[in-house]
């Protein structure tokens, strides 16, 4: 789901580097809402030859918001985590 990976996402340090296929994905649909502001780019490796990347730049105000109201979610009507 996209909202974990915008949790996610908050709590890794920069640089944020996305290389699996599902995650690249959902990054893409989080730039289309306006959530997050990525760099693609193309590194090599030697065991990999062409693998592609997508570095997170900054995580906007609405995706800091939907961040807030997950973790608020998440706690549930107590104010407990889970």
């Amino acid at each position: 789901m996209d909202i974990q990976l915008l949790v996610r996402l908050g709590r890794m340090m920069p640089p944020r580097m996305l290389a699996l296929s599902a995650d690249i994905a959902a990054a893409r649909r989080l730039v289309g809402a306006g959530m997050i502001e990525v760099t693609g780019q193309l590194r090599s490796e030697k065991r990999i030859p062409a693998m592609y990347a997508v570095y997170v730049r900054q995580i906007t105000p609405a995706g800091l918001s939907a961040i807030a109201a997950e973790k608020e979610r998440a706690r549930g009507p107590s104010g407990f985590g889970l």
